[in-house]
């Protein structure tokens, strides 16, 4: 029996093999949307559970009488508490705060080359037998008890010293620049002890970003700074000895105890939490997981709707059929399995088709969200396919099973007739509506998202053209190994270039910082001095030229003792202490300068940021040393030769930089959209996501439009006879969808308003969403569904009558 339900889903689907395809395309190319964004949520649910020990770890804060939580602990905490024994634990451990930090590293006896800053957590002994994280090389004893130790990570010691990571052990690391609880300015010397496997990305340490190395027994780090015990500066964990209640009994014991920590002149005590619990509190991941799972499951709603409506309709349409196997003894198991082995004879087939998709953008399954990154394993991403798989399987049967049901309800001469139910209509209707209301939402967000990018990007630094802004060239030079009288002759020959018409040279990148933000109204010695909190970036004198930034009061700086403030910072020293800043002097902790002039506003942040008590908006911009320091430089090229440019200066960049270190050579609208991480990288997914569902939708109505013109073309023949035009017919078949169209995006239209008004709330530049936004929307979707009507009717407007007649 199984042979001959196979051969009849065959002829099913090379009958109407148009709407098959589509069925078949629409349903795969949704299962990799919903795959990739489901295998993000779970590798965000599955966070910490690459250590072995979870079950049995606690997170140690400390609360206050109020019941205000710190994220994070202080470095002797643990210290303290291995003091006092306790039966429910077996370790405790501390772990700093991950922080970048720049070496000189011996790759050779004796050879020492800079490497890009490397990601490091500073820990303690007992980290291990925590975290459990496996040595592949050298031992963890060694590092225990060796003065500045490191365990490296095994990618990072493949990438530095090759295969044998053997080779890494023994090598020595030397810091370049000064440490945060240091008083070398660099030329610590740190030694390889271990090499350890690299912990997935999903850990609640780093979270989304890579670890490098291990630091023990650091010298120069946190935990054995003095000052250490005043301010929280990593997380305390603890590996307890069993399971269940040990939570309870652990912070019961505390209690029993009196335990608590002073800080900040304040008593604390001692909370414990479960593993990933503070986690999941202060950091952005239930966020992100809320985004990837409502674009996956959103995405899925469009693809299964769109497959169930043409399999329930094409199943609806054979009521004559049916009818004929009841008369003739069939019974509705056996119709069961024909109608199953039909829809599973689909959904296997666009499986089949996801999978083709993953093995070929595998290589492209790289995901990068400002500073987070994830690489998509493509054989776990297959099984999880699987699983998928055997659900939209259960759906398929139930959706068969219903409608051998609703074609049991109908009477023997109904269906030999080959009439059919009339509340199939409405249940066609509701579903199209749904996916329809879907689209909206896609089409509203990559809408939204391309024109937010666009005015957010014009926005910044916006007294330069977007053209302007590719044309100059973003060079870093924040290299601690080359001199500063180096940087300046390097800069020099860059600036030989034929196609260079100007450089701007800075102390850091403009899109990444800023160069302090205090200014005094005295001396700083002076006890009668006032404090002014505000952004100051040092820049030279050909500032306000490079950036066509206008004087709008006074005049340019012609020495070092002299300073220009921006229009935001003069108003709000009016508004607030009705003084303006012209002709004042104010000081930082080298120098006196006096306000010459007053600059048009400079834009470097478009999110909102709350007032903080005694920060002024706006910039301060005081004269740059450049035979001090600098970091950055910027090459204003001519029109046409910015790609020459680049070349010329990324060949000189690496004939000076050291094998082991890549140039950066970007232009300012490449920096300026990174520092739109969410905006630069969500839009062009979720436009890709909102062409997937307009497609499929429009595919869906196609596929809809088929069958109900091959169940009324009797009807549409005898209109034809008539005297129905094709306005009429147009009429008769269209009406349904764009009401649908009306009525949903009507229905849709508040909540993606409330949700625009929301989402504008973390910009101070917002783009403006008003009724020729809405209109423009409405008219395109409206235009495209027209399209696809028309194109399908046409051709049933065209058949003749009687061949129509005769065929019925």
């Amino acid at each position: 029996m199984f042979v001959h339900y196979l051969k009849i889903a065959v002829r099913q689907l090379l009958k109407y093999r148009t709407q098959n395809l589509i069925s078949i395309v629409g349903l795969g190319v949704c299962l990799l949307c919903f795959s990739i964004s489901l295998y993000v949520g779970r590798f965000i649910l599955a966070t910490d559970s690459c250590f072995e020990n979870r079950d049995r770890m606690a997170e140690l804060h400390l609360t206050s009488a109020s019941g205000e939580t710190f994220a994070g602990t202080p470095a002797p905490l643990p210290l303290r508490l291995r003091q006092m024994q306790w039966d429910e634990v077996e370790a405790m451990t501390f772990v700093a705060y991950p922080g970048e930090r720049s070496f000189r590293i011996e790759v050779q006896e004796g050879e020492f080359f800079p490497f890009a800053p490397l990601i490091c957590l500073e820990t303690d002994s007992c980290f291990r037998q925590v975290f459990g994280p496996d040595i592949v090389a050298g031992t963890w004893q060694a590092a225990v008890r060796t003065p500045n130790a490191v365990v490296l990570t095994e990618s990072v010691a493949r990438r530095i010293f090759g295969d044998n990571l053997s080779d890494a052990i023994g090598r020595q690391l030397e810091t370049t620049l000064k440490l945060p609880f240091s008083q070398k300015r660099g030329g610590v010397i740190y030694t390889v002890q271990a090499v350890m496997a690299d912990l997935p990305r999903n850990n609640s340490l780093n979270f989304m970003r890579p670890i490098d190395m291990l630091v023990l027994n650091d010298s120069d780090g946190l935990l054995q700074w003095e000052g250490n015990a005043e301010m929280t500066g990593g997380s305390t964990y603890a590996l307890l000895r069993r399971g269940g209640k040990a939570l309870q009994d652990l912070e019961e014991s505390f209690r029993r105890a009196g335990v608590k920590y002073s800080l900040y002149n304040e008593e604390f005590e001692v909370s414990v939490w479960p593993p990933s619990k503070g986690f999941w509190k202060y950091s952005v991941a239930s966020y992100m997981l809320g985004v990837a799972l409502a674009l996956g499951v959103l995405v899925l709603v469009v693809g299964l709707l769109n497959f169930f409506y043409f399999q329930i309709g094409s199943f609806l349409n054979r009521s004559r059929e049916y009818s004929l196997r009841r008369v003739l003894g069939g019974n509705v198991r056996q119709l069961l399995a024909q109608l199953f082995v039909q829809a599973a004879l689909v959904v296997l087939l666009a499986f089949l088709l996801t999978f083709c998709f993953i093995e070929a953008l595998t290589p492209l399954l790289r995901f990068s969200l400002m500073e987070w990154e994830l690489v998509v394993d493509a054989s776990v991403l297959h099984w999880q396919c699987v699983q998928y798989l055997l659900c939209v399987l259960v759906l398929s049967l139930l959706v068969c099973a219903f409608t051998v049901m609703r074609a049991r309800r109908a009477t023997l001469q109904n269906g030999l007739r080959g009439q059919s139910v009339r509340s199939r209509h409405r249940m066609r209707t509701a579903m199209l509506g749904v996916q329809y209301f879907i689209c909206w939402i896609f089409i509203t967000l990559a809408a939204a998202l391309y024109l937010q990018a666009d005015k957010t990007t014009s926005a910044l630094f916006g007294t330069l053209t977007n053209r302007e802004k590719a044309d100059i060239l973003s060079i870093s030079l924040d290299y601690s190994f080359l001199k500063n009288a180096d940087k300046l002759a390097l800069v020099e020959r860059m600036k030989q270039h034929a196609g260079v018409a100007d450089c701007l040279l800075a102390d850091v990148a403009y899109t990444r910082g800023v160069s302090g933000n205090t200014l005094y109204t005295a001396p700083p010695d002076d006890e009668n001095k006032r404090e002014i909190y505000v952004n100051l970036l040092s820049v030279p004198q050909n500032f306000f030229e490079f950036m066509h930034i206008p004087l709008v009061q006074g005049r340019a700086p012609e020495n070092s003792g002299e300073i220009v403030v921006d229009k935001l910072f003069e108003d709000d020293m009016l508004a607030e202490r009705r003084e303006s800043l012209m002709g004042v002097t104010l000081y930082d902790y080298r120098s006196s300068y006096a306000v010459s002039g007053v600059c048009a506003p400079l834009v470097a942040n478009v999110y909102r940021r709350g007032n903080q008590p005694g920060f002024f908006s706006g910039f301060a911009f005081l004269p740059l040393d450049s035979n001090n320091y600098v970091g950055h430089c910027y090459l204003k090229c001519h029109p046409g030769q910015t790609d020459d440019v680049r070349e010329y200066v990324t060949a000189l960049l690496a004939e000076t930089l050291p094998y082991t270190v890549r140039p950066e050579v970007g232009t300012l609208l490449a920096d300026v959209e990174e520092m739109q991480g969410i905006e630069s990288k969500l839009k062009g997914v979720v436009l890709f996501l909102a062409v997937v569902c307009v497609v499929i939708t429009l595919l869906g109505v196609y596929a809809a439009i088929t069958l109900d013109t091959e169940r009324r073309r009797k009807e549409v023949a005898i209109r034809k006879v008539n005297g129905a035009g094709v306005r009429h017919i147009f009429l008769l078949f269209a009406r349904v969808y764009l009401w649908t169209l009306g009525i949903t995006f009507l229905l849709a239209l508040p909540l993606l308003v409330l949700l625009l008004q929301q989402w504008s709330q973390l910009y101070a530049v917002f783009f403006g969403a008003g009724p020729l936004f809405w209109l423009g929307i409405l008219l395109f979707v409206a235009l495209v569904t027209a399209l696809t009507v028309v194109f399908r009717i046409g051709k049933i407007a065209r058949v003749n009558p009687a061949e129509a007649i005769k065929t019925e």
